[in-house]
């Protein structure tokens, strides 16, 4: 039976409701073990705090133990109050990079999955003034890499990835900008050839709309999707 450890995020947040409610719901998947990590602390809702984002961190800390010690198997992370956190010395844009440096991991990225749909993220946390200077070929790639080797551990043995363009229209062949023609098309045609099989190669030969990406692939002519900005 898996472990599933929940941490309860911001006590002044709506992550300790959303946990009440989950374990109270019955919709939870009965072959799994679910523990709440966290206390709660003297606060006001809607009013985070240094003291509870001091709480919230101690219950990440904590879930990283457990999993370490083999004592849970999964994490499911409440949400956490960014400003407050930075405030009290977190050193990370989020949760995903906490628990990376907290377990020695160098090579990962975000990813969202549920039901028909697995989007990765090529950047994330970012204002988007910042991002097309953040976007970068090779982070395409590795991405690109990893999500593959995601969906094959999903015994989906031929996936196939559509990749975002960052401009309306997909830059709209330059028109709209030309991250898509200069940085993301590149980075597709190298993922193409690191898979060695262009006829069943995971990912497209160009960037795809993102007002027709995920209705696409919610509809399974792709097994997952690279976006650019979140």
């Amino acid at each position: 039976m898996k472990r599933i450890g929940i941490t309860l995020g911001d006590p002044a947040g709506i992550g300790p409701e959303i946990v009440r409610a989950a374990l109270a719901s019955g919709r939870l998947p009965a072959d799994a073990e679910y523990s709440v990590i966290g206390e709660p602390v003297d606060c006001s809702l809607g009013k985070p705090t240094k003291e509870t984002a001091h709480a919230a961190l101690r219950a990440l800390e904590e879930s990283v133990a457990l999993a370490r010690r083999g004592e849970i198997d999964a994490v499911v992370t409440g949400p956490i109050h960014k400003a407050r956190m930075y405030e009290i010395g977190f050193a990370f844009p989020g949760q995903t990079e906490f628990f990376a440096d907290r377990c020695g991991v160098k090579n990962f990225a975000m990813l969202l999955t549920g039901g028909k749909l697995t989007v990765a993220l090529v950047t994330a946390h970012l204002p988007l003034r910042d991002v097309s200077a953040a976007l970068k070929k090779d982070e395409i790639v590795r991405v690109g890499l990893l999500l593959a080797d995601f969906l094959r551990r999903r015994r989906i043995a031929q996936p196939r990835i559509a990749v975002a363009g960052l401009n309306p229209h997909a830059g709209e062949s330059g028109a709209l900008g030309r991250e898509e023609i200069e940085t993301i098309s590149p980075a597709i045609e190298e993922l193409q050839s690191a898979f060695r099989i262009p006829q069943s190669s995971p990912a497209p030969s160009r960037p795809t709309r993102f007002s027709t990406m995920l209705p696409t692939a919610i509809g399974m002519a792709f097994s997952a999707c690279i976006t650019i900005k979140v």
